[in-house]
Parts: C-alpha cells; sequence; structure tokens
C-alpha cells in the first residue's frame, strides 16, 4: 500500500508540472543537460561522447545535496550497475563482515581489489591489502566524481580492472575569503557536518576543512557505533600563465566497532584507523604540449580487535602501510581534437603488520609502468582511441594490457560506441606475503571486456544511453585446500560477466528535472555484493530557484552474499538475500546566500532488507540540517 501511495505521488507531480508548462515556458528554473568534460576517461579534459568508454559523473550539485551520507553510498545510488555494500547506518568498516564493498558490472571482491580509487588521478588504496577505505572518503572539498564503468587498467594500471572510481577535487575558489558549513543531525543521535573556508586570489588559492562523523547506532544486540575525524588541505598556484602548481592532502581518524551478524552479536570488536594521504601537481602547457609531474603518497595505522579469545583492550591486528608513486604524462595536441598522450607511472607498495605475538611481516613490491594512448578524430564526427600499457612488477613479472575503442556521433543526436578493453590485477602483499593462505608464485588476474553502447539526446531535454557489457575472467586469485600444506591462493578462478545498462535524464520544463539510472546483470553465485537487477529513478520539483522537493525510488534484486564472512576461505557458502524496494523523500529549502535548510526522510515504507547476510538495515530514518555561508 505504502509504494502505490509514493508511486502515485511521482504520478502527481509531474500531471501538476506539465500543466504548468502550458502556461509557464519562460519560467524554467530547471538547468538543462549539457555535455560532461571529464577526465578520467584519458587523463586529459574531454567531452565525454568523444570517449567509447562508459563513464558516469557525479555532479557537484548533487554531492552538495546530499552531503550527509558517505560519499560512496552516494555514488552507488547514481552509477548503473555500481554496488556498495552496507552493514551500519553510517561507516562501512575494515576486515571480516564489514561494507564499503565494491563492484562494477561484477567485478568486485571482498575486500575491494577490482575497482580502484582515485583522488585526483592518484591511487588511495591501503599498501598491502590493495583495497581502498570507504570511510576515508568524505565531500569536504569534492568538485565530482566520475567513474569508468570497466576495465581501466590502461590509464590507471593494477585494481582498476573492473573500473575506477576518481573522486575530483575543487582547485578553483571565489575570489576572497569565504566559509561554509553544512551541519546534520539525524536518527540514532547521528551526528555529521564540517567547516570549509577557501580563499581565492589573483593567482593562487586554498581551502581548509575539518569534518567530523558520529552515530550510536541502531543494533539492539552488538555495538555499531561510530565516529570519524577528517580534514583535508589544498591550494592551487598560478605563477605563471602557462605554470600551474596546485596539491591537496587528507587525514582521516575513525573509531569503527563491528556489530556482528544478527545471529552472532559482537559488542567489543573494535577498529583504530588512521589514514592520510596526498599529492603535488606541476602542470605547464607550450603551445601544443601539456605536461603533468604528479607526485603522491599515502599512508595508514590500523589496529584492530576482532579476536574473541583475547582482552577486549589489547589489539590483535596491528599495520602500518604505505604506497608512495609517481606519475608523469605528455600530451601533444595535433589536431584541434587529436592528442597523444604517453606517461610513465611509478609506485611502490610497502609496509608492516603484525598478528599476534611475535608474528610480524614487513614487505613491499613495485610496479613500473609505461603507456601511450592515441585519440584522433575523423571527419568531424568519428573519434578512434587506442592505446597500450606495458607494466612490469617486482614479484610477478611483466605484461601489455592493450585497449582499442571508437565513438561516432549519428544525425538526430544519436552517439555509438564500442570498446575492447583488458584489465588486470596484480596480486597484493596480503596475496603474495602475509600470513597463510599466501602465495608467492601467484600471477595476475586478467579480464578482458567488450561493450557497444547508443545514446539520444533530445535538444538537451531528454538523454539517454543504453549499454552491452561482457566480461571473461582469467587466473583469478581464489582460495583453494592443498594436500598436506593448507588453505593456499591458487590462480584458478574463471568467471563471466554480462549484461545491460540504462542511464539518462528527462526535464519537464519550467520545474521538474526526472533522473535514472538501472542495471541488468548475469554474475555467479560467488560474486557477491553486486546485484543482477539495480533501478534508481528520482523526481526533482523546482518550486523556485531556492526550494526543492525530491522523491527517489531504489530496486535491488539478486544480491548474492556470503553466508558467513567470518569463516576462512575456502569455507566460504553463499546465498541469494531478498529483493527489495527504498523511497526516500528530500527537500531543500534557501532562506537566503548566507543559510539554507536540509531534510531528508529515507526508506519511507520501512522496508526490511539487506546487503550483506546477516546484518539488518534500518527502518525509516531522517535527517535534517542548515548549511551556513559566507
Amino acid at each position: 500500500m505504502h509504494k502505490k501511495i509514493i508511486l502515485a505521488i511521482f504520478v502527481i507531480i509531474l500531471a501538476h508540472n506539465f500543466a504548468l508548462a502550458k502556461t509557464s515556458e519562460k519560467d524554467t528554473v530547471i538547468s538543462y543537460w549539457s555535455e560532461p568534460v571529464i577526465v578520467t576517461g584519458s587523463r586529459v579534459s574531454i567531452s565525454q561522447s568523444e570517449l567509447p568508454s562508459s563513464i558516469s559523473v557525479v555532479s557537484k550539485k548533487l554531492i552538495e545535496e546530499q552531503s550527509h551520507i558517505p560519499l560512496l553510498d552516494l555514488v552507488s545510488e547514481n552509477v548503473p550497475s555500481l554496488f556498495v555494500t552496507k552493514r551500519t547506518n553510517i561507516g562501512y568498516g575494515i576486515a571480516k563482515g564489514s561494507g564499503g564493498n565494491i563492484s562494477i558490472r561484477g567485478v568486485g571482491g571482498s575486500p575491494t581489489t577490482r575497482v580502484l580509487v582515485l583522488i585526483d588521478g592518484r591511487p588511495d588504496i591501503m599498501g598491502m591489502f590493495g583495497h581502498p577505505l570507504g570511510d576515508a572518503y568524505f565531500m569536504h572539498n569534492v568538485k565530482k566524481v566520475e567513474v569508468i564503468r570497466g576495465p581501466a587498467s590502461l590509464l590507471y594500471g593494477s585494481n582498476a580492472m573492473g573500473g575506477a572510481i576518481n573522486i575530483i577535487t575543487s582547485h578553483d575558489h571565489k575570489d576572497g575569503f569565504h566559509i561554509k558549513a553544512p551541519l546534520r543531525y539525524g536518527s540514532f543521535n547521528t551526528k555529521n557536518g564540517y567547516f570549509r573556508q577557501t580563499y581565492g586570489g589573483e593567482n593562487w588559492g586554498y581551502a581548509l576543512s575539518g569534518g567530523y562523523r558520529d552515530s550510536d547506532g541502531y543494533r539492539q544486540k552488538g555495538n555499531d557505533s561510530y565516529t570519524s575525524k577528517s580534514g583535508n588541505f589544498e591550494f592551487n598556484w598560478h605563477p605563471k600563465e602557462n605554470l600551474k602548481i596546485y596539491g591537496n592532502s587528507y587525514i582521516s581518524d575513525m573509531d569503527i566497532n563491528d556489530p556482528g551478524q544478527i545471529s552472532k552479536p559482537y559488542s567489543h570488536h573494535w577498529f583504530d584507523v588512521f589514514r592520510m594521504g596526498g599529492d603535488l601537481t606541476f602542470e605547464h602547457k607550450y603551445e601544443e604540449f601539456t605536461s603533468k609531474i604528479k607526485v603522491h603518497h599515502n599512508y595508514g595505522h590500523h589496529e584492530i580487535h576482532d579476536a574473541n579469545d583475547k582482552p577486549n583492550q589489547d589489539p590483535n591486528y596491528i599495520s602500518n602501510d604505505q604506497t608512495t608513486g609517481l606519475i608523469a604524462t605528455e600530451t601533444w595536441q595535433y589536431e584541434s581534437n587529436s592528442h597523444l598522450t604517453v606517461g610513465f607511472d611509478l609506485r611502490n607498495y610497502g609496509g608492516q603488520a603484525k598478528r599476534g605475538a611475535p608474528n610480524t611481516n614487513y614487505n613491499s613490491v613495485q610496479e613500473y609502468s609505461g603507456m601511450a594512448v592515441l585519440k584522433h578524430n575523423f571527419l568531424s564526427n568519428i573519434n578512434f582511441n587506442t592505446g597500450i600499457r606495458y607494466t612490469d612488477h617486482s614479484v610477478v613479472g611483466s605484461q601489455l594490457i592493450p585497449a582499442a575503442g571508437v565513438s561516432v556521433s549519428l544525425p538526430g543526436q544519436w552517439i555509438a560506441k564500442a570498446e575492447y578493453s583488458k584489465g588486470y590485477r596484480n596480486p597484493t602483499i596480503k596475496d603474495l606475503y602475509l600470513f597463510p593462505p599466501s602465495n608467492k608464485e601467484l600471477k595476475p588476474e586478467i579480464m578482458n571486456s567488450y561493450e557497444v553502447s547508443i545514446k539520444k539526446n533530445y535538444y538537451d531535454i531528454f538523454t539517454n544511453t543504453i549499454s552491452i557489457f561482457y566480461n571473461e575472467m582469467e587466473n583469478l586469485i581464489v582460495s583453494k585446500f592443498v594436500p598436506k600444506s593448507g588453505p593456499a591462493f591458487q590462480n584458478t578462478g574463471t568467471a563471466e560477466t554480462k549484461g545491460v545498462e540504462i542511464e539518462g535524464q528527462l526535464i519537464i520544463p519550467p520545474r521538474v528535472s526526472i533522473n535514472w539510472s538501472g542495471s541488468w546483470a548475469d554474475v555467479p553465485l560467488q560474486v557477491t555484493g553486486s546485484p543482477k537487477r539495480k533501478l534508481h529513478i528520482s523526481a526533482k520539483y523546482m518550486l523556485n530557484s531556492g526550494f526543492s522537493l525530491k522523491l527517489g525510488g531504489k530496486y535491488v534484486g539478486g544480491l548474492n552474499s556470503v553466508k558467513d564472512p567470518y569463516k576462512k576461505a575456502p569455507k566460504y557458502e553463499y546465498t541469494e538475500l531478498d529483493d527489495y524496494y527504498l523511497f526516500d523523500f528530500t527537500a531543500n529549502y534557501k532562506f537566503s546566500k548566507r543559510l539554507s535548510f536540509f531534510g531528508k526522510i529515507e526508506n519511507l515504507t520501512d522496508e526490511e532488507y539487506q546487503t550483506m547476510n546477516g546484518y539488518p538495515m534500518p527502518g525509516r530514518t531522517a535527517t535534517v540540517g542548515l548549511t551556513l555561508q559566507y
């Protein structure tokens, strides 16, 4: 009954808006769709339609509207075929039973090592285990998020086998000093806010911010409380017209608790996680040449207590990890819509881990890569893209990673694309060295991907893209039982995933916009955290330029999960979770240039659902807040 009422509201909003449109054609407050300019698909700024890859963009406006939720949750809601698992109302956690596992087109893992998270094009992962940490990513200074749905290893190397999520920060600020402070409060005594101060001068600027997130949690059995503190510093300097120097850094300190599955709750499993990272970039332009050099580094210190036979106050696992690298590219713009980019990446992953006493491991590996990417325009409407990466790993050796595709602009505002790309993931330090079932003889995982897509744009009020993909994976690293030696990682896994995606927007002047994204995928049972069916649709109604209402709906079906994540592989058993529908309602009201209101009710129908087996998500929740800015 509740679902029928909410669907009826969608229809009423649309009918009312069509009536307004007949009498108020010029009173338009909705922003029309425009072709995004992206950097993630080519390392240089380029129109989205000129690249063969499937790339989604989460805009700055959407990020500002939804600043109360974790960044990866926002990406998951708005990108087809991308899904992020959750176990609590806020925060993801790490280690066994953690959420925050990312999959794109049925390619992911637990922990996530086959989808790469980048910040301004630099990899940001845990140096030894090779996975991103979702709790370390926040919205203080994020301009937009670009997602490659499919292999991105040509451009970004290992771990981008299934795709890449590039968190792009802002390096342009309004002149003078400005302050922004979104403050949010919600169910379960959940507090979320940050303070951001920026300055823009004649040829330089900076942004400094700090944030805080805290929740008591909602589980009656098991401790799921959460606290995190974060900070960000960014600067940009233009000493000359053709020279830019910019950098950004972050720091994050998290206290996380694992509540355990509902049938086996924990009140004493805790995680103290500290992360920091940053980069420094030099960009120089001379005539048709653009040079970029980026130096980057991240570091983490983790203390974990997840053992039932140890004193609660003492960690049973301690680690320090780091990733250091250098990225250099040279782009030659030899024609107005054609360019050649060559470059190299140098990366060092390392760290020290201690699990019990005196068990201590220290290891490091290096990866060296060179790449060349060509984008050439034919007859003004055909864009051909091809490239190759040569990579050499200090343990597993070298390989070639090719990709090629074409994008064609057709009459009637149609765009057709086709691409072949290869992705890879080198074994991590954990896979090679840390604790059983590590294996120093492992080889890289490999994926070959094929996709075609067609896009229709109609006078910038309607746009829709349909994509079809097929992925074939081999050499997947899985744990197998070896006689006389016990479990050991082996390159014996294979998998195929295939599916269809849709993504689009409809503008109904003067006040309504409708956005949708969805996917259907055929994935094996052992591929967890990746739904077979996913649909998200939202209708936004603008009463005026400062007052908006939005109703959103989401459907997830065919989501596989591990029955008990606390068992050791290869003893995992798998199950398919129940389908679920979620609806939410959001209101934004701008009182003045200095003050605005935010309110949101999530899970309007109080649906019972899970994204991980044994971790029930909360029912209906509410969040309200104010944003102060100067």
